[in-house]
């Protein structure tokens, strides 16, 4: 991650040419009954049209550097922790054809992703003014919190994408849909649809942002992974003058003559404690905000 951020750096002090920057956050906490707090925030740096990469003269070029950061505590716990980043250079952006390489880094506590690093390089294929198509392939570096070590593999990515500015509604519409199947593995896949309409204010450089963002990771659904585990009552060990609570391995063989035939796991007591909770490949999010660019 350090050379990542060192690389944004003297990326952007290399362009040193005029940016468009964009600032937007929000905040919820409730105290009481309910102890929550949340925050998040994230910002973009991003040049169209001409850039100047030090000695390298690059026309029509999107140049973007995004990321983002979503904190929150639940009764004075850590609850989500998840965010991002990302560097793309588009090459004749607004070209009927246009190369792109890329890097992305991502986390998300609440997936239990530890790290995902991504390096890119694609093409992108307009239709018309407002619709195009991209794919790149992805050199891919994933880390899930209980893994050991990173795993290192191949992706497609492949991505529709709707951007049209209705200028006599005031209304901004960027619609994209990203899937990305493992070389080897096609039911092994990540899919992100992501839609922001934002809407201009009173003032020109402030615009109400909502968004609305599905995630799907097939790595839930073709196998079960257990986000946590609770002691379970098992009222048919009481006929064996066993405690039903905190019962050992060892005490529900002799009960029940077998093995558990749920997921579990032992304490440090050889006690079994059961899997209660289990991560779902879906996730929803729905966020309304402020934006400032200038």
């Amino acid at each position: 991650m350090k050379r990542f951020t060192i690389t944004i750096i003297m990326l952007s002090i290399a362009i040193a040419e005029p940016m468009s920057f964009k600032l937007s956050g929000s905040y919820y906490g409730r105290r009481g009954n309910l102890d929550y707090q949340y925050l998040n925030g994230s910002f973009s740096l991003s040049k169209y049209g001409h850039v100047q990469l030090g000695g390298l003269s690059l026309p029509d070029t999107e140049f973007l550097f995004a990321a983002d950061r979503a904190k929150s505590t639940y009764d004075d716990e850590p609850y989500e922790d998840d965010g991002g980043a990302i560097l793309l250079v588009d090459l004749f952006a607004n070209q009927k054809f246009s190369p792109f390489i890329f890097a992305e880094w991502e986390f998300d506590s609440l997936y239990a992703l530890d790290s995902r690093i991504n390096f890119g390089a694609g093409g992108k294929y307009r239709f018309g003014p407002y619709f195009s198509v991209s794919y790149a392939a992805l050199y891919e570096q994933e880390k899930y919190i209980d893994d050991a070590t990173a795993t290192i593999l191949y992706r497609h990515s492949i991505r529709p994408k709707y951007k049209r500015n209705f200028e006599s509604l005031g209304l901004f519409v960027d619609w994209q849909i990203f899937y990305k199947p493992k070389f080897d593995d096609s039911n092994q896949y990540l899919l992100n649809n992501i839609l922001i309409l934002s809407f201009q204010t009173f003032h020109e450089a402030l615009t109400l942002d909502i968004s609305y963002q599905y995630e799907f990771n097939s790595r839930y659904e073709l196998e079960q992974v257990v986000k946590s585990y609770a002691y379970a009552y098992d009222d048919t060990l009481v006929a064996h003058d066993y405690d039903g609570w905190y019962y050992s391995l060892e005490e529900y063989q002799d009960a029940h003559g077998t093995d558990p035939d749920f997921v579990y796991t032992l304490d440090s007591d050889l006690d079994i404690i059961k899997a209660d909770k289990f991560y779902k490949p879906e996730d929803y999010t729905v966020s309304i905000g402020l934006s400032f660019s200038f």
